[in-house]
């Protein structure tokens, strides 16, 4: 850890508060756009920031200063939003879980999409292929319907069922 930070740390310890807003000054772009890339979204991101400034401040205490405060700091705001996603979790399966691709940089992504994934291995037969057709393959119901040789209204139904079972699996 740098001379200055411990400084900084042992004088906030010390009493001297205003001197944990160097501490913020110094990492709250970096820790913002940590959070964004997380979080994908502006006010969650300044929000699970601002919370993990608040929660370091209240545990400086506990912190082991044999490493670096910034990373000590981005694991609290990590562990944050990650906790946010989970609350979140039955809303991104609406919205956007689907459209996440393995491979992508995002650590967070990657770990709910296998997550899902996990998920839909789980479902009967013919929810599971009606997941993996129109979410994974980008088939309409039509030619999911046909290839599965049921009805397009079939594949409807299976779908809004797979999704309930889902749901209630990831919450």
């Amino acid at each position: 850890m740098k001379q200055d930070e411990k400084e900084l740390i042992i004088r906030t310890l010390d009493g001297d508060e205003q001197l944990f807003g160097v501490l913020i000054d110094r990492y709250k772009e970096g820790l913002y756009r940590h959070c964004f890339r997380i979080m994908r979204d502006e006010e969650a991101a300044e929000d699970v920031a601002q919370e993990a400034f608040i929660k370091a401040y209240v545990q400086l205490a506990k912190f082991d200063q044999v490493h670096a405060f910034s990373t000590w700091l981005y694991k609290i705001a990590t562990n944050i939003a990650l906790g946010e996603l989970r609350r979140k979790r039955p809303a991104l399966l609406d919205e956007k879980l689907f459209d996440i691709l393995p491979g992508e940089s995002n650590a967070v992504d990657l770990a709910l999409y296998n997550e899902l994934y996990r998920a839909i291995e789980q479902l009967p037969e013919n929810h599971k292929q009606t997941i993996k057709l129109h979410y994974f393959k980008g088939k309409k119901y039509e030619q999911i319907a046909e290839e599965l040789h049921t009805t397009p209204g079939s594949i409807k139904a299976w779908m809004s069922r797979a999704k309930k079972q889902l749901k209630e699996m990831l919450s």
